[in-house]
């Protein structure tokens, strides 16, 4: 049983923290389609300076660097140059995904998995399967942390001025201009702290344990982090619950693999993707609808 918690809370670590960075962005009115993108250059750059350097702090601040570079450029060209939020979300997540690639292979001359010969710190390595520590045993420093960050996301959404002030960006914009708030500003101090947030995702996933960077490594979990926000009706816990849920899924699928269930394989692995793609599509439907944050976005003259 602690072996399957663990297995669920290693799974949806990296989503956590992509999914946390999706949800700030969609509050201040952004349909964030680019976690995919985003999340592979994390992934990327944390090994790649790990490599170079052998420090795999500087791994992860380099990876946090990259991916806030691009959500500033994210940021340019939805909120300057006026592009669909949706499409230019998508070409995020295709850029991101195709430089990462390119990358490895200019770099390092290899399609193959590259090492890091350090990942992220692990306070408990191994437990005994009947201790509670088995619960955490194997997990990154990063993921332990979450719940703390997430009570900080919390915090910062439903207390704090910026939060409110993200929140009434998100959804009325006009009369968040109208108060002297502006929607662009605002709108890139979240998109930086999203980026952050997912450089962290990705480099848990490629530090947490691997140690390794691979292509399409991160195999849609972009695109299930940015369900995690749907489902989660854009709620801190709400996302969190979503996580925990796409977690579960993929640790019965192992668990199902293992002990040869009856229930098919394919059916299990393949849940958190048909909800994925069921998000997805609602998140279109109503950024075409919604005639608050997402629908003035495009009329706003800062």
């Amino acid at each position: 049983m602690f072996d399957f918690i663990a297995t669920v809370l290693r799974d949806a670590g990296p989503l956590l923290w992509v999914a946390l960075g999706g949800l700030i962005a969609y509050r201040a009115g952004v349909f964030h389609l680019g976690l995919e993108g985003l999340m592979a250059v994390g992934a990327f750059v944390s090994v790649a300076v790990t490599i170079g350097t052998g420090n795999v702090w500087l791994g992860l601040l380099a990876a946090v660097l990259a991916s806030v570079a691009l959500s500033v450029a994210f940021w340019l060209a939805i909120a300057v140059f006026k592009g669909n939020m949706i499409i230019v979300g998508l070409g995020l997540t295709t850029l991101g995904l195709a430089l990462a690639s390119f990358l490895q292979i200019a770099i390092f001359e290899t399609q193959g998995a590259i090492r890091a010969p350090a990942g992220l710190p692990i306070l408990v390595p191994s437990a005994d399967s009947s201790s509670p520590l088995a619960m955490i045993s194997g997990l990154p420093i990063t993921t332990l942390l979450l719940p703390i960050v997430t009570l900080a996301m919390w915090v910062l959404l439903r207390r704090s001025s910026f939060g409110l002030r993200v929140t009434a960006v998100g959804d009325f914009p006009f009369a968040a201009r109208s108060a002297g708030y502006s929607p662009s500003l605002t709108r890139l101090i979240a998109l930086v702290v999203s980026g952050a947030l997912i450089a962290v995702g990705g480099a848990e996933l490629a530090l947490g344990g691997l140690n390794s960077f691979s292509q399409d490594m991160t195999a849609g979990r972009g695109f299930v982090a940015f369900t995690a926000v749907i489902f989660g009706a854009a709620a801190v816990w709400g996302v969190a619950g979503a996580c925990v849920f796409f977690g579960i899924s993929t640790a019965i699928g192992i668990a199902a693999q293992l002990q040869g269930w009856a229930i098919p394989i394919q059916f299990v692995l393949a849940l958190p993707y048909v909800l994925t793609i069921v998000a997805v599509a609602i998140a279109a439907f109503v950024a075409r609808n919604r005639s608050g944050g997402l629908a003035g976005f495009a009329e706003l003259r800062d």
